[in-house]
């Protein structure tokens, strides 16, 4: 019989051992990530900038030998990054994961009012006009882009040299890095006016395309790929309150086909596979409950 021990779950997806950072680790798809990787025998290195929210998520797991540790850092700020990662290298000799998780969401004008009434452009041109010139600022725009779209590129360019020591320190392969975008970042619909936050997400998706081309070269050869989640509980999208709702609820009011909101089972194996796949670059995984099919 042929050797099939390379094929059994616990080698394929086997990352005991371990070092990774995750940024905005704290809470929701951040803190899912931290703990996935923490019950599998990671060392984890979560950051954000409310340092209580961090450092809450701090836990050690005596079973798997994992680990949570905070340390707080501003993704906005080239200054913190580089701090960050001169603590971590003085803890580590290299890092193999790195999740660019931090986020932040945007007004929506659909309920620009407070109200449950939503509204489309539509109608008379003035009015569409006036009411979409103002539910946002240029700073609205921009700011949003340092967090969903530059930070990544200045995070993941910090621990380059980290990453591409994971070599020197007996494995195949180079640290790797994973970005969360969002499905956001693919429909074609502004989900009621969240323009500036879905042109970040897609921009996301355009620099992780890019960082894989560009790091595909001999002397780094670093993986880059991205995840676009669809509705997972988390401080953007607090959809716990729901959680009881039967599969027409979250069918007619989320318009998810599949009828229920991402577990943070499904968040872990998406992201456990892609960061342990090493022929995988310059990918986006979906994970949606079958929203883009309803919404392309």
């Amino acid at each position: 019989m042929a050797d099939i021990q390379d094929l059994k779950s616990q080698n394929l997806f086997n990352i005991k051992g371990w070092v990774a950072v995750v940024t905005g680790g704290g809470t929701g798809l951040g803190l899912f990530t931290a703990t996935a990787l923490a019950a599998n025998g990671v060392k984890v290195y979560i950051t954000g900038r409310r340092a209580e929210k961090i450092k809450s998520a701090g836990m050690q797991d005596s079973e798997s030998g994992g680990s949570i540790t905070a340390i707080q850092m501003d993704v906005t700020d080239k200054n913190s990054i580089k701090e960050v990662v001169k603590t971590i290298s003085e803890k580590e000799k290299f890092v193999n994961l790195l999740v660019n998780n931090a986020g932040a969401t945007s007004v929506n004008y659909g309920n620009i009012e407070g109200g449950t009434k939503q509204w489309t452009p539509g109608g008379d041109p003035k009015e569409v006009s006036e009411k979409m010139l103002s539910y946002q600022d240029f700073d609205d725009w921009t700011s949003i882009y340092k967090v969903n779209v530059a930070s990544i590129y200045f995070t993941s360019m910090a621990f380059l040299p980290l990453l591409c020591a994971a070599r020197e320190h007996g494995y195949q392969e180079a640290g790797n890095v994973i970005n969360i975008s969002s499905i956001s970042g693919l429909t074609k619909e502004s989900q009621w006016g969240q323009f500036s936050y879905n042109a970040s997400k897609a921009a996301t998706i355009s620099l992780t395309e890019q960082l894989a081309v560009e790091l595909k070269n001999p002397g780094l050869e670093v993986r880059v790929n991205t995840i676009a989640p669809g509705y997972f509980p988390s401080e953007m999208t607090p959809i716990d309150q729901y959680a009881n709702e039967q599969k027409p609820y979250w069918r007619e009011q989320w318009g998810i086909p599949f009828g229920r909101a991402g577990a943070r089972q499904d968040y872990a194996q998406a992201i456990i596979g892609l960061a342990v796949n090493k022929y995988c670059s310059g990918s986006t995984l979906t994970i949606d409950g079958g929203y883009l099919l309803a919404h392309p």
